[in-house]
């Protein structure tokens, strides 16, 4: 056997070896999740939890699949992401400018620390009735929360991603006079890139837990809503549908992140060591 094709053989295996790694960790958490579910309604058939806080699971998966086919559902669904994604646009619109200038200038830093510090660990939540009292329960209020929740995490990691650019690399484009367009895509992006997708991995997450947060205590149309109309009308199988959906929108918004950091973060060790 040629030395290129024992190679191509050898690749071959190693990527087998490594999707069926991947499908044997993907059957452990899928694996994991149905002994959960089992064990939940073992322990709600047999009145081991109380019935007057947890129904069974079945009942909330089957209430789920109903929800699935009701459009009250998917306005609700729409109602929520579209704050959040709202929120995110005006977090990636302020945060990226300011989170640039704070990295790569210390009198900007000195200037916004004592604001920045200050405002960071206020949760938006504390901002609810302030809100409220502007807005009433709308789509603004929502928006504002979102943003207010979700642009510190974002803007920490811009900060981070500018504080990494290289001066040297930036002065050599200044002397070989590259386009601004050529510098961002060649010297900035490739920095700021990681940081900014991790930044907003995070706060797409924040900005759907506000988000539903708002509507459950704000009393905004949405999931969180319908979370406090269920509870309010003592039933619990949709309340733990929607709460469950929640989830499932997590979990999804991660994906799209993964599907997208692949194309876009070929070339970075983080998605090397996935591969591995």
């Amino acid at each position: 056997m040629s030395a290129s094709a024992f190679g191509f053989s050898l690749g071959k295996a190693v990527s087998s070896q490594r999707r069926r790694a991947r499908f044997a960790e993907s059957m452990w958490g899928l694996g994991t999740v149905v002994f959960v579910l089992l064990l939940w309604e073992i322990l709600s058939r047999t009145g081991m939890l109380p019935t007057i806080a947890f129904p069974s699971a079945s009942d909330v998966l089957l209430r789920l699949v109903s929800l699935l086919a009701s459009a009250t559902f998917w306005t609700a669904v729409g109602n929520t992401l579209s704050a959040a994604a709202i929120g995110l646009v005006i977090v990636l619109v302020i945060g990226l400018p300011f989170g640039m200038a704070i990295g790569r200038s210390r009198w900007v830093e000195r200037s916004t620390l004592l604001t920045f510090e200050f405002l960071k660990p206020i949760p938006p939540v504390a901002l609810l009735p302030l809100v409220l009292l502007f807005w009433g329960p709308s789509l603004t209020m929502k928006v504002f929360l979102v943003t207010m929740g979700a642009l510190w995490p974002f803007m920490v990691q811009v900060v981070y991603g500018a504080r990494e650019l290289d001066s040297t690399q930036l002065d050599l484009a200044r002397s070989y006079r590259l386009s601004r367009w050529r510098t961002i895509r060649q010297i900035f992006l490739p920095t700021l890139l990681p940081f900014g997708m991790t930044g907003m991995r995070v706060a797409a997450s924040i900005a759907v837990i506000v988000a539903v947060v708002a509507e459950l205590i704000g009393g905004a149309t949405g999931m969180g809503q319908e979370i406090a109309m269920a509870q309010n009308s003592a039933d619990l199988p949709t309340m733990y549908a929607y709460i469950f959906a929640t989830g499932l929108l997590g979990l999804a918004i991660n994906g799209v992140f993964n599907l997208i950091s692949k194309p876009l973060l070929f070339w970075h060790p983080s998605q090397r060591t996935k591969e591995h």
